[in-house]
Order: C-alpha cells, then structure tokens, then sequence
C-alpha cells in the first residue's frame, strides 16, 4: 500500500524497504532500491527507470542494485561512502572488521559486491532530474556519510532519511549505533560507545526538519506524517535510555570524564573497593592468579606480557608450577597469549562450556575482539560446577555480561570468597557499553542473570575484574537497584526500537550463519547452519533464503523455519562456489519474519583457496534464551 501517493510522488513498500518513485515524461527515478520485479509489481515499467538514489550504503536498503545496474539504470550515493558502493569487496577483504575489532563501521550492513557509480552526492548538492531539484544534506547516524534526500512536489516537502527513525518516534537497530566520543586526553572507540549515534540520528534529524517537510520517509517502518513531534519523540526515548544505561554504567569507572553530563562520582565509587586476600596474587595485564600455599597456582586469563612476568615471578620464588589456566571469556586482551603459554609451560586449559566452541573454532563466530587462534580446552566445565584445588572451592558459573560468552569463577579457603568476574562488572556496574557483545534484556537473561548470581552469593563474596586493582563489592540494595534498573531498560528499549522485542534491536546475532568465515576449494560443497533466536512471546515464522554471488550453484538455499517463542531454531543450508574467480566472497542472507520482509541483514564469508578447507560443516553453539550449551565438548 502506498504511504504516500500524489500526481508524480509515491512512496511504496516494496520488499524490505520503503522506496520513493518519482514519475517525470514517462520514466521514474528512484529513491531507495527493491529488485525490478518488485517494482514491476508496483505498476513501473523498469524499463522507466533512468537513475536511483540511496541515502547510505546498507544492502538491506539496496535490495536489487546490481540487476538495475545490468539493466543500464544509474546510481546516484553520497560522495562520502562512494567506494562503499563502487569498492565494497574492499571492506569484506579487510580483516580488521572481523578479527580484533573494536570499531564497527562501516558496519556489515555493507554491499557484498562492486556496483558502478554514476554521481556522487556532496554535502551541498542538489540533483536535478527532468526539472525537479533533490537536495542532499548530510545526516550521519548509522552511516557515517550518510545523506537525506529533500523532494519538494508542489506544495509538499517530503525528506527520505534513511535509517535515522523508523517510524514515529523509534529506531530499529540499536547496535547500529555505536559510535566513538572525544574525551579529555584522547577519544573513546566505538567498542565503549554505546549509543553515541543515537545522538547523530536526532542532530541529523533536527537537521532534516529545518527544511520543514510534511512527511519523513525512513528506509524501514511507516512514513511519518508529524515529523515535529515524531523527532521530539525520538528525542525523548534516547535520552531516558541513555541515562538509564549510565546511571549503572561501569563507564562512570573507567572514563569518569568522558561525558559531561554524567557527574563524576569516582570518589563515591571507590568505597566499595576492597583489599585481596593474600592468596590472589595481580601478575598485571588481565592476568591474576590463586595462589597455594606451595606457591603452586591457577592462572586467570593470560595475554599481552603475561607470560614474562610469570616467568619472572617464578624467578623470584613468589610463584611456583602453574596447575590451571581458566579463561573467563574469549576477548583478545584476555587470551591472545594463551596458547604461547600453554607450549611453553604445558597446564590444561579450562574453560565454561559457553565459550568452548568459540574458543575452539573462532572463525565460526563473528564477535568483537575477537582473537582469530583457536584455543583447544582441556576441560569444559558446566554452570554450578565445583572442585577441589589444594584446599580451595572452586565454582563455575556462566556469566553472560560483558559478553554472552562469558564465565565467573568462585574461589572460597575458608571463609574469604573471591569471584573472578573477567570484565563483567566494576565499581561503576555493568560493563555492557558494546551491544554487540550481546547483552541481552530480560529476566534470566544477560546482566538480569549475572545479578541473580550475585544476589544468591551474597554481598559477602569479593569480585576481581581484571582491569581493575583489588576487588570491590556490592551490597544486596546495590544489587536489587541495578536489577531495577535493567528491569526499567527493557521497558525503555521496548519505547524506542520497533520490534515486539527489544533484543530483536539490541542483538546483532539473533539470526546468523555459522560458520561465518570458512575456506573452500571450487566445487567443493559448502554446509552452514542458520540460527535463530526468537526473543518474541508468539511463535514466528521464518522465510530464508541465501543471496549467493555469481558464479555459486544453490543446492539447498533455502527454507522455512517456524520457532516457537522464547526459543531457538536452527536450518541447514548449502552452495557450491563452482566458477568463483575471487577469493573472497560474502554470501548474504535474506529474511522475513512472519509478514515482514527483513531483506539481506546477515552473512558468511568464504575465502576460495586450493588447499585444503580450513572449516566446512556445522557445529551447535549455546543458545542466548537459556545459557545451555547444545553442543559436544563436556
């Protein structure tokens, strides 16, 4: 149905997006992007159509690019993210999106493939076609050099804003959203920016509303026809979001001047800090250890210099025979050196069965951080489970804070209780500034069930997060607010993202391939399993099917997969790279949840080689919705 529709403007859904077709001496011109057949359906001819223009580079809001482009139509993009179109291929090649990142844009949401650009849109530009003017202005938000287009029909303005709203008053993708902030002495990464473009969408929209138009188009969701108030909404839900995320924020630790409306509370942080026990021993870095009596000792984490300062530790009689390295979760600064050790001064490695796959098998995964050497555990512990180690108790219990795949260990002698926490809690709170380590919302879940961890532990037990000297602790009341506070986040993220759930918004990998990265030979068969996360109370129907380059045959592509609520769903899929000359190729994945077409909004890599496939097949992981792990390895 039309949105909009006047004597030579309409706005359509079509596909998985909203698309502007603008009709001049019998041929169109459009803004935004849906296959040719699509757009036949909407009663264009596109044989009509001479050129297209998008606001930013996502392929979700490009459906269709590259066959327009065999077709002979022209592509019109914002100069800013020109070679994100014309050299797309370049981003995929580039390893620093996948492996170690910290920063997430462009995003990957980006084209899998090269298409030709006819005129790049600057900051000041105004495209002319058949007698009509478009202006473009730039109005970054998820897109850093994204741009609105201004279309002004007669007595009508209408502004085409890409993914700065989607609908009144919302957003879709939080995760989308994270972005760098300068700070006294330096600048934030975008890995500890939770949020930060939310507050580019609404500057980039008070932009847009100078032009006073009558109705914004956003690439997803309805138009909106208030566009004064629908802002001042937005406006409204990314504030209350954003302070109830600082107000528990372990941000307020680590970079106490970064925002200047946050107070800087460090001095009333810092009561809560404790001493060690003697038997916790800080080796620096992220590294801690236990120490026995014997000096014998199990080592927390190890990267960076970890080893040599073991090593001089050892030197120096303070440390003996390392018995034990655990790994309280899978980040780079944490384990980059692990396997180093290991070879040097072999111990098993033990590990909660959250991570074991994706220490085992990290190009399966995309994740922050990420470190791309495998990590073999010698013993994969499950949630609750203890042991003896020379006097002391010792607990496992997952973790899912800082990142979904994450662990605690409880180390009790006696009557002192220590819990290695890894990075998922400071004096500050809650270390869930990167929302695409998943940090999910709801009871049982995330942060929800770190909490309930503490609360059953008591306020007695002494917490280590490695980036942080000594240990701290939470009274219950500390504890029983940020619960609170959470409780309250999901309703607010509930106001702000259009999904019936907002884990939908804040969870980049509720639906994704697996493996993510792997390398084939041509004509050689290639499996992947898709995984879906259903966050949403009613049963969903899931319509899937992978976008395969040239050059791919399909052998089961696609699918239909119904997942009742709350739960996980799981479908297997193959191609076969038959004639691939590149040696990288992005394979996409298109959605539709139950009536809503999602488009292209998840991915795999594969890297065609003439050895031998580095990973082929499929592997199950931990499903978010209930921590349990439903694969091998215990």
């Amino acid at each position: 149905m039309s949105a909009i529709t006047d004597a030579s403007v309409s706005v359509r859904t079509i596909g998985s997006s909203n698309v502007g077709i603008i009709r001049r001496d019998g041929k169109c011109l459009l803004i935004g992007c849906a296959p040719p057949d699509e757009i036949a359906r909407a009663d264009v001819d596109p044989t009509w159509v001479e050129w297209i223009l998008l606001t930013h580079h996502h392929r979700n809001a490009a459906d269709g690019l590259r066959d327009w482009a065999a077709m002979g139509a022209r592509l019109a993009v914002p100069e800013a993210e020109r070679r994100l179109f014309e050299d797309a291929e370049a981003r995929w090649r580039d390893e620093s999106h996948r492996v170690h990142a910290y920063n997430y844009h462009p995003s990957r949401r980006t084209l899998r493939e090269n298409v030709p650009v006819a005129r790049g849109l600057g900051p000041t530009d105004a495209f002319e076609w058949r007698g009509l003017l478009i202006d473009a202005i730039p109005t970054p938000g998820p897109s850093s050099g994204g741009v609105s287009l201004i279309v002004r029909d007669g007595d009508r303005t209408i502004a085409f804003v890409g993914e700065l709203m989607c609908g009144h008053g919302k957003l879709r993708d939080f995760w989308l959203l994270q972005g760098r902030r300068p700070m006294p002495g330096g600048e934030l990464m975008e890995y500890h920016g939770f949020g930060e473009r939310a507050l580019d969408c609404v500057a980039s929209l008070e932009t847009v509303l100078e032009r006073k138009p009558d109705v914004l188009v956003p690439s997803f969701g309805s138009a909106v026809r208030r566009p004064v108030q629908a802002v001042a909404a937005l406006k409204a839900r990314i504030g209350a979001a954003r302070r109830n995320y600082h107000a528990i924020s372990a941000g307020r630790w680590y970079f106490p001047a970064a925002w200047p409306d946050v107070p800087d509370i460090t001095a009333d942080l810092r009561k809560r800090c404790r001493p060690l026990p003697t038997w916790v021993l800080e080796v620096g870095g992220t590294s801690r250890c236990i120490v026995a009596d014997d000096r014998a000792a199990l080592l927390m984490d190890c990267a960076g210099d970890a080893p040599e300062r073991i090593r001089s530790l050892q030197a120096s009689g303070r440390l003996g025979q390392i018995e034990g390295l655990w790994i309280t979760h899978y980040h780079d600064d944490h384990v980059d050196h692990v396997n180093a050790f290991i070879a040097a001064q072999p111990c098993p490695v033990i590990v909660h069965r959250t991570m074991a796959d994706l220490l085992r098998r990290p190009e399966a995964y995309w994740m922050p951080c990420l470190d791309p050497r495998p990590i073999t555990p010698n013993r994969i512990t499950s949630d609750g489970e203890s042991w003896q180690w020379r006097g002391f108790t010792v607990t496992a219990y997952d973790l899912p804070g800082q990142t979904f795949y994450d662990a605690a260990l409880l180390v009790e002698r006696g009557s002192e209780r220590v819990l290695f926490v890894g990075d998922s809690f400071t004096p500050g709170g809650l270390d869930d500034y990167c929302t695409l380590n998943r940090n999910l919302l709801g009871p049982g879940l995330g942060y929800d069930r770190c909490l309930a961890l503490l609360d059953r532990l008591g306020p007695d037990v002494l917490l280590v997060n490695q980036h942080v000297a000594g240990g701290f602790v939470f009274s219950r009341a500390e504890v029983a607010d940020m619960r609170r506070t959470l409780d309250e986040r999901r309703r607010l993220f509930a106001d702000l993202l259009d999904w019936d759930d907002p884990n939908f918004g804040l969870d980049p990998q509720w639906i994704r391939l697996e493996p993510y990265h792997c390398a084939a030979r041509p004509g050689d068969r290639i499996e992947w399993t898709i995984i879906v996360q259903n966050y949403g109370v009613r049963l969903k129907r899931f319509r899937l099917e992978l976008r395969l380059p040239d050059g791919w045959r399909s052998e089961r592509d696609s699918g239909v997969l119904t997942v009742p609520a709350r739960s996980e769903g799981r479908l297997t899929v193959s191609a076969i790279p038959e004639r691939e000359t590149r040696r990288r190729s992005v394979v996409g994945l298109a959605v539709q949840m139950d009536r809503r077409n999602l488009g292209d909004i998840a991915e795999a890599i594969v890297d065609i080689t003439d050895a031998s496939p580095s990973s082929l097949g499929t592997h199950q992981s931990p499903s978010p919705l209930t921590g349990e792990g439903t694969g091998g390895g215990e």
